[in-house]
């Protein structure tokens, strides 16, 4: 499992540059954008405009495929099949959600959550974790506090990203610039069975 992270964005061609590292070269099975603006949105849009001809909805795309498929020449096909091919890679970017929201991943056998503000987690949440990713930060941040770890990738704008994986029996986050250049990588330890907590 490769999660890719990214900051808040004010540069779209940044954010755009950035996911497609991610999705590209990277080959993240999904990225979280951690801001609350529409930027992603935004890029999104741009982005089904161009690789997908604006056929980003599945209605659109059902109906494109009705009306060319009964008598599509190969390259209508082929047209199709990258349009679906897009579609797919769009569907694997998402934003966090709003406060006081959070949502949950799995990284290998342990507990990814995901906010915009930290400080609206309770014991419980925290306590379930095993990352605690967050975007609001005006820097790159990493911090270990027990068996737990406290990330923040900060904003795109200080051309920082973060991959989170599972990779060869440990846990690893990797900083890279949204180009795609490593600037660092922290190993959080090996696998271990799944540790729920619950409050009293």
């Amino acid at each position: 499992m490769k999660l890719g992270l990214i900051g808040p964005a004010t540069s779209g061609a940044l954010l755009a540059e950035a996911i497609e590292f991610l999705l590209g070269e990277a080959e993240v099975e999904s990225v979280v954008y951690l801001g609350l603006d529409d930027a992603i949105e935004e890029v999104a849009r741009a982005w089904a405009a161009d690789a997908c001809g604006g056929v980003w909805t599945e209605p659109d795309f059902i109906e494109k495929v009705a009306t060319l498929a009964p008598g599509a020449s190969v390259a209508q096909l082929d047209e199709l099949l990258s349009i679906d091919a897009a579609r797919t890679q769009l569907g694997r970017i998402r934003r966090v959600v709003k406060p006081p929201a959070r949502a949950i991943e799995l990284l290998g056998d342990r507990f990814v959550t995901l906010v915009w503000d930290k400080a609206v987690l309770a014991e419980e949440d925290i306590a379930n974790s095993f990352i605690i990713a967050y975007g609001k930060s005006d820097q790159l941040f990493l911090k270990r506090f027990g068996p737990r770890v406290f990330f923040s990738p900060g904003p795109l704008d200080k051309n920082r990203l973060a991959i989170l994986e599972d990779d060869d029996e440990e846990f690893v986050i990797s900083i890279f610039s949204a180009s795609g250049v490593p600037l660092s990588q922290e190993s959080l330890g090996g696998f271990g069975a799944t540790r729920v907590t619950v409050s009293p």
